[in-house]
């Protein structure tokens, strides 16, 4: 029986300010914690992709040009034998690793397989992926039925989202050609309907050469175009660029200088585009930005928020330094210069000192006139906010 849940609401205005760990990608861009179902036209080398792409997670190394987040491993090549698989693994690498570790023989969905994924974690509390080698060795019944096809998915994502790991299902492909590579997985479409990701693998007509076409929720939609050499597939392509994620380092950097910010989305967009031009930036991205960054901003010592005053609404961040797990040090891989200038770098620059500063100018006693003194006056104003200081308008 079904066990009962009670329904929960969650607003948009919720949603949308819920601080999210941004996506975790084991590979970059491929494989992330969930359901993946590999499928391939038959005996173009499933089982080779995968234990490559197993022994670059265990190894930390790059697979088809991109990074890896390194773990253990699980691969449950159920349609092998201890035999084959030293074959292959010779073919593959001449170092060995205990990050990566095979098991033959399973239970059946429904009859303790469940179980068996859940010891794997217990066992390697670092695991990343499991495979299982193929689908349809742990599955009890050969109904090709929506509901079934479904079912039997579904119940593996809940457990690859209750363990926070990767499993990719490997799996076959029509003999029927489609346009649609993801209509070509065999089965009914409760298959690629319960997955979050799929990767179909297929021959390019009179080549040797192939497409993984990568499609799913929440990555981006690709194609790479690959050539299997020996017992390695190989990338085609250009591999990706390895940007990284520099967000972090930039709010930090920027409110270093600035100590507060309010203001539209918009606003710190042009002024971080300003600061950091090889970065790239989106205003309706610049609050969402934040809220997936949550902990390592936090970490930093940058708190965040929105208010909304005459129905504008702006965003309000603020920099602690007695919150700064860098000491308050650049974090920016391209940051040179000092974060407070040399002039002021014995002084507070609060809004108190800049106050201050603005009163001393409107009253120095010298014999000049009010337009002088507006003049200097604006000049200080300039030159403090090229520093991110913001002072009250200069009343002559």
């Amino acid at each position: 029986m079904t066990k009962r849940i009670e329904i929960e609401f969650k607003s948009s205005v919720e949603i949308m300010n819920t601080p999210m760990k941004k996506r975790r990608f084991i590979v970059d861009e491929m494989i992330y914690p969930g359901l993946h179902v590999l499928s391939g036209d038959p005996k173009i080398g499933k089982s080779w992709m995968m234990m490559d792409m197993c022994l670059a997670i265990a190894k930390g190394e790059k697979f088809l040009g991109r990074k890896t987040e390194q773990g253990h491993v699980v691969y449950m090549a159920l349609e092998d034998t201890s035999d084959n698989l030293q074959t292959r693994m010779y073919e593959l690498t001449d170092e060995p690793t205990d990050n990566l570790q095979y098991v033959l023989l399973v239970n059946t969905l429904g009859n303790g397989l469940e179980d068996d994924l859940r010891k794997c974690k217990e066992t390697f509390s670092d695991l990343k992926l499991i495979v299982i080698d193929t689908l349809q060795k742990v599955r009890e019944t050969v109904d090709m039925k929506y509901g079934s096809d479904y079912k039997d998915v579904s119940t593996l994502k809940s457990i690859a989202d209750e363990l926070g790991i990767a499993i990719i299902l490997v799996h076959h492909n029509r003999k029927q050609q489609d346009s649609n590579p993801n209509n070509m997985i065999l089965g009914t479409n409760g298959i690629p309907g319960a997955a979050d990701g799929l990767l179909v693998l297929t021959h390019k007509s009179d080549s040797k050469n192939a497409v993984l076409n990568i499609s799913g929720r929440g990555a981006p939609s690709l194609d790479i175009n690959v050539i299997r050499e020996g017992a390695k597939w190989k990338l085609l392509d250009k591999p990706p660029d390895d940007k990284p994620d520099n967000f972090p380092s930039v709010i930090h950097d920027f409110m270093l200088e600035r100590k507060e910010f309010r203001g539209s989305a918009s606003e710190l967009c042009e002024l971080l585009c300003k600061k950091f031009p090889s970065e790239e930036f989106k205003n309706n991205w610049m609050y969402r930005e934040l809220l997936q960054h949550d902990e390592e901003v936090h970490s930093l010592g940058i708190s965040y928020g929105k208010t909304k005053s005459n129905g504008t609404r702006s965003i309000c961040v603020r920099y602690e330094a007695d919150r700064d797990s860098s000491g308050s040090k650049l974090l920016y891989p391209e940051s040179g210069a000092p974060a407070v200038p040399e002039s002021s770098a014995n002084a507070d620059i609060s809004s108190q000192t800049v106050t201050t500063s603005a009163s001393d100018v409107k009253t120095i006693a010298v014999p000049v006139g009010d337009k002088l003194i507006e003049w200097a006056a604006n000049r200080i104003t300039e030159k403090l906010a090229e520093q991110g200081v913001e002072v009250e308008p200069f009343q002559p």
